[in-house]
């Protein structure tokens, strides 16, 4: 049975409407010209250091460091969003959970959104973040990423295989894998009438954009078509309720059929990213990666 905050968590949103700028093409544009340009994010976030970064390119990006101790490890987490939204305060408050919890430092890069930016841009900022970052650190890097940014950060794996950057391991909340977000299983499983944070067809409509001159099914743009083999351990966590179920699904199968280590954690009656939000299932879900973080190959 779901806990009763998770269910009084999806009535809020269900009451707010929070889904329904996510109904067709026309809503979701909609609400992107209703949010300022980037960057909006105040510069002083409480409990982090803000830094910046500087690419090759001259593109200028914030981001956030959560102070943890110095040996246990580095998560590099990048939010969700749908690539629209900036870094907003749930995701401020699990990473001061992560670093509460486990003592690691946690990294947010507040990166560009789109229409500014499209995948291959994007894409490319993104490497050679990580790149950096890695040469900053001296503890065991794990990538993490929710919705949007988990499809970064699986992005991020994929560039750095087989390299001394390589990440520890690789978690994934709800990650958005296809960006077209058209799976015929969210229908069939009758998702769009659960979920109350998503609609697929706003959300591939922001895929649409997102991919720019590339077509949707690039691994740039939708990292479910990519090649998974030596990829580092991975762990998904997914709801029942979630319109990216299905996709999650077909990215676990092709990890575990291209021989990486991986481990799936669906979640029934479970809403887009819950973990991010004041339930007990969430902190299961925290100590549930806390302990997977440190065990076997991600002992540190």
């Amino acid at each position: 049975m779901p806990s009763k905050e998770s269910v009084a968590i999806k009535e809020l949103l269900t009451a707010e409407g929070f889904h329904h700028k996510w109904q067709n093409a026309g809503t979701i544009r909609q609400y992107i010209e209703t949010l300022p340009p980037y960057p909006a994010l105040s510069e002083k976030q409480e409990g982090f250091e803000t830094r910046c970064f500087q690419s090759e390119s001259g593109v200028s990006m914030n981001y956030y460091v959560s102070h943890g101790a110095k040996e246990q490890g580095t998560v590099v987490y990048l939010h969700g969003g749908a690539y629209i939204e900036e870094i907003l305060p749930p995701h401020f408050t699990y990473a001061k959970q992560w670093t509460k919890r486990t003592g690691f430092s946690v990294i947010l890069p507040n990166y560009p959104t789109v229409p500014a930016m499209d995948a291959k841009k994007l894409t490319g900022l993104m490497r050679e973040f990580y790149k950096y970052i890695c040469t900053q650190v001296w503890s065991p890097v794990f990538l993490m990423g929710d919705s949007a940014g988990g499809a970064l950060a699986l992005d991020m794996a994929q560039s750095v295989k087989g390299t001394p950057h390589a990440p520890k391991g690789l978690i994934l909340l709800s990650p958005w894998v296809d960006a077209a977000t058209d799976n015929p299983q969210i229908a069939a499983l009758g998702i769009p009438q659960r979920d109350v944070f998503l609609q697929p067809v706003g959300l591939g409509e922001v895929g649409r954009m997102y991919a720019g001159s590339l077509s949707l099914d690039d691994p740039a743009v939708s990292p479910l078509f990519d090649e998974m083999g030596s990829l580092p351990r991975t762990v998904i966590l997914i709801g029942t309720d979630d319109s990216l179920l299905p996709d999650a699904r077909l990215l676990r199968d092709k990890l575990v059929r291209e021989g990486v280590d991986t481990e799936y954690w669906e979640y029934e009656n479970m809403m887009h990213v819950w973990p991010l939000f004041p339930m007990p299932e969430a902190e299961e879900a925290l100590e549930r990666l806390h302990q997977w973080v440190a065990c076997d190959g991600g002992r540190l």
